[in-house]
């Protein structure tokens, strides 16, 4: 059977992810999920709820993909915008930490020292000094795991929010209290999520 589903999808102005999540209910009534995934380093494009359609296979057949491709091409413009707006930031960042470590360098003053005077480093205090570098790595290797899980977790409940699957997602948000600098954002997330659960539920009882 040849139909021109991919030739429609090819249409669609958008590059990178379109995740389409389709349920079909006892009736034969069609509910799909259409997601575009924020692919840039900003997180406020997480914010974006996925465009959910219903109907028969005949109305969705006539109306489908007039009804995405606008919301899809103002949402990929969008991620265009931002994505360019933090390449700028990140540009700018660099350039001004480059100027400012040239600016220190050639500010810096040579330390002068007098071999006649200056006492010998003392066993103790080089002890001291590997100790408090040990305690320094293991801090750092600390923070980068749980940086780590938090990332990992995060991701998680990206790809669970692209497949409507936001009961489950809820389930795996980070603790505000482990993770305190991230709460604002975790709190929103839960928000969201909460929000778009309650919608998608609603919608599922009305097919």
């Amino acid at each position: 059977m040849k139909t021109n589903f991919f030739e429609h999808i090819t249409a669609l102005e958008f590059q990178g992810a379109l995740n389409l999540n389709l349920t079909k209910s006892a009736e034969g009534f069609l509910t799909i999920c259409v997601y575009l995934p924020n692919a840039t380093t900003d997180t406020a494009g997480n914010v974006i709820p996925p465009m959910i359609l219903k109907g028969n296979a005949a109305e969705l057949d006539e109306g489908f993909f007039d009804a995405i491709a606008a919301p899809v091409k103002q949402t990929a413009t969008l991620f265009a915008n931002m994505d360019a707006y933090q390449q700028g930031l990140k540009k700018a960042a660099e350039n001004s930490k480059a100027e400012l470590d040239k600016k220190n360098k050639g500010n810096k003053a040579k330390p002068t020292t007098n071999a006649a005077t200056e006492p010998d480093d003392d066993d103790d205090e080089q002890d001291d000094t590997e100790n408090l570098f040990s305690a320094q790595q293991n801090e750092q290797k600390a923070l980068a795991e749980k940086k780590k899980r938090y990332e990992s977790a995060m991701t998680q409940i990206s790809e669970l929010n692209k497949l409507c699957k936001y009961a489950e997602a809820i389930t795996l948000l980070p603790s505000t209290e482990e993770y305190p600098e991230h709460a604002t954002e975790i709190e929103s997330k839960r928000t969201t999520l909460e929000k778009r659960k309650a919608q998608y539920e609603e919608l599922m009882q009305e097919v």
